[in-house]
Parts: C-alpha cells; sequence; structure tokens
C-alpha cells in the first residue's frame, strides 16, 4: 500500500528470499564462490552456516538459479523434517528418477543409473538441503550414505547443507564423526555491518525503483542497525513495519520516532541499553546526528586523517564490483567446467 506514497516500484523489503534483490557483501561473495567451486569440482558435501535470517536460502535461491542455467540437475529439500521414505520420495522426484519400487534398494539402484547418465551428459547433479539443523539423525546417516556413490574419479551427487550454527556443533557428536569427515568446505555468513546495512537499504531501495535513496536518514538507518544488529530478515521486518507506519503518518521521510514505533509494533525493543541509548534523542531529525556520531567510529581518508563521519559510505566502484560479483562467478563456473 506504501509503495505508491513513496515512488516505489516494488516492495523493497519483502521476507520471500528473491535473488533479484540480494545485496553481495564479502562474506556472500565469498561463501557464494566457495559453493559454486564445490559444485563444479564434486568433493561431496559442503556446509553453509549462517545465524537465523542471515540470508543462507536467498543465497542458495541464487546458486540453484546459476547452476540451472548451467544445466545442473538440482535438488532442492526446504523441509527436513521428513521420515527416511519421504526423503527418498522427494529425492527420486526433483531428480526426475524413474523408479516404481518403493524398496529402498531398488530406488538406489536407479539414482546411481541416473546420476551416472547426468554425469555422462554432461549435467551434474546437486542436492541442497536447507534448514540441515533440524535434520533427524537417521536422515544424516542417509546422506552421508548418498556421497558413497561415487565413481574412482569423483562424487556422482554434489551436496549443499545450509543451517544455523547448530548444525556445526550438531557434526561433532562421536555417533555422526563419519558424517564430518567428509565435509569438504564449510562457507559461513555473518550480520551485516553497519556500512553493509546502509548499503542493503539503498541497494533494495534501488531496487525497487527508488534510486537516490533519501527515504531513510543516517539516523533512521543507525537506529534500524540498532535494533536489527545487521540480520537482514530484522532489516526487512522492521523497514517494511516502518514505511507502513511512515504511510500511515503521511510522512515523507522515515525519522527515528517512526523505526522506534515500528521496532515496538515487532518487539525488538526489548534490549534497556539499545532502547535508552535511542531515548537520548526523542527528536531524531532535530537531534539526530550526536547519536550517529556517537555509534559509528570516524574513518581515515587517504592523507591517513580521521573525517569524522560525514564521509562514511562505501566507493561507488567498491560497490559495483560486489554486485558484478555474481556474474563473476558465472564466469568462473563456466571456466571451471570447460
Amino acid at each position: 500500500m506504501y509503495n505508491a506514497f513513496y515512488n516505489l516500484k516494488d516492495n523493497p523489503f519483502r521476507l520471500t528470499p528473491d535473488p533479484s534483490f540480494i545485496y553481495m557483501t564479502s562474506r556472500h561473495r565469498e561463501a557464494l564462490a566457495g559453493l559454486v567451486y564445490s559444485a563444479c569440482t564434486r568433493p561431496g558435501l559442503s556446509l553453509l552456516i549462517g545465524e537465523a535470517g542471515t540470508g543462507k536460502t536467498t543465497l542458495l535461491y541464487t546458486l540453484t538459479a546459476l547452476l540451472e542455467k548451467r544445466r545442473f540437475i538440482t535438488a532442492v529439500c526446504n523441509n527436513p523434517t521428513l521420515t527416511r521414505q519421504e526423503f527418498y520420495d522427494l529425492l527420486m522426484v526433483k531428480l526426475g528418477i524413474q523408479c516404481s519400487s518403493s524398496l529402498k534398494s531398488r530406488q538406489l539402484m536407479a539414482l546411481q543409473e541416473t546420476l551416472l547418465r547426468n554425469r555422462a551428459d554432461g549435467r551434474p547433479s546437486v542436492l541442497i538441503v536447507d534448514e540441515a539443523q533440524r535434520l533427524p539423525t537417521e536422515l544424516l546417516e542417509e546422506i552421508r550414505l548418498l556421497l558413497n556413490i561415487e565413481t574412482p574419479r569423483e562424487k556422482l551427487l554434489e551436496i549443499i547443507m545450509a543451517g544455523q550454527p547448530e548444525l556445526h556443533e550438531m557434526l561433532r557428536r562421536p555417533e555422526l564423526r563419519q558424517l564430518k569427515q567428509r565435509v569438504s568446505c564449510i562457507c559461513k555468513l555473518e550480520p551485516l555491518s553497519f556500512h553493509d546495512t546502509r548499503e542493503y537499504l539503498q541497494h533494495r531501495l534501488a531496487r525497487a525503483g527508488l534510486a537516490d535513496q533519501q527515504l531513510f536518514p543516517e539516523p533512521a538507518i543507525h537506529a534500524i542497525y540498532e535494533y536489527t544488529q545487521g540480520i537482514p530478515r530484522l532489516v526487512n521486518s522492521l523497514c517494511n513495519c516502518a514505511l507502513q507506519t511512515g504511510f500511515a503518518l503521511q510522512s515523507p521521510r522515515i525519522s527515528v520516532a517512526i523505526v522506534r514505533e515500528a521496532a515496538r509494533d515487532l518487539d525488538l525493543d526489548d534490549d534497556e541499553l539499545r532502547g535508552a541509548a535511542l531515548d537520548e534523542n526523542p527528536d531524531p531529525l532535530a537531534a539526530s546526528a550526536s547519536m550517529a556520531s556517537a555509534a559509528i567510529p570516524a574513518v581515515p581518508n587517504g592523507r591517513g586523517e580521521s573525517n569524522g563521519t560525514g564521509d562514511l559510505h562505501m566507493p561507488a566502484d567498491a560497490y559495483t564490483s560486489r554486485q558484478k560479483s555474481i556474474s563473476f562467478i558465472a564466469n568462473l563456473m563456466d571456466r571451471w567446467r570447460s
């Protein structure tokens, strides 16, 4: 409802993992490159680790799109709470395997035949499991056994498991040591820094049609970071709620007061210290500069001198090169496969 009021062509802060809105921090770029390399070289098992809301699913959607454009065959499991039989049924359907039998032995034979045929056709197969920290032990054991489908030179099925840090802890259990030994690559995502949070907002607003971002002034961005600690999902939720509140108030810009109200609506204001810091400036448009300068360290300029808080934007060329990194990774994929 607020899109027209704020001259937006699309919802910039939707909670669905839309790859077209992905913002490539250095961590995202490294993680995506690592996963692409694993998919192309097929060492076996790779992990993507990150706290809830840091963008793992969005990165997986981006990865899947890159792979499928290059004729990879992908099977994505978004629901880890399946039974063993349901898991194999999903695998059969996603990989296009024809097997009328419900016997696991027959399904494994059909799976291996299909994977060998895909390999001969130059179409590698990849299994992606999201929310893997919720996998039951029996499915983790099945994943370990799937990694045994191989030729003398390579694995026939590359498996990527994405999950919260608990996944890493799970694999340290003694009964899962054989699975842990098969992990060849661990990619990690971290929350956004303050500078990344500001660029994240600018990027998503630009993608939604607002190229020259004046909607969220610096103090409001600082407040958003304080409430969300750089978790992209929380940033999206808070910004979406703030825009709804701003629209209801017919406010052309999102003030700290509006961000604070949205945070209360989303129950994000339970940190007393955070709330106290924001309350020091009850009128954000009149007294916001002091709050921003108190929380953001000065950065040196090219002469080694501090320029205070007035020049904290990432250089445009650095930002552009980061966003172009998906194309760079796509070119690397072609080179790895040639």
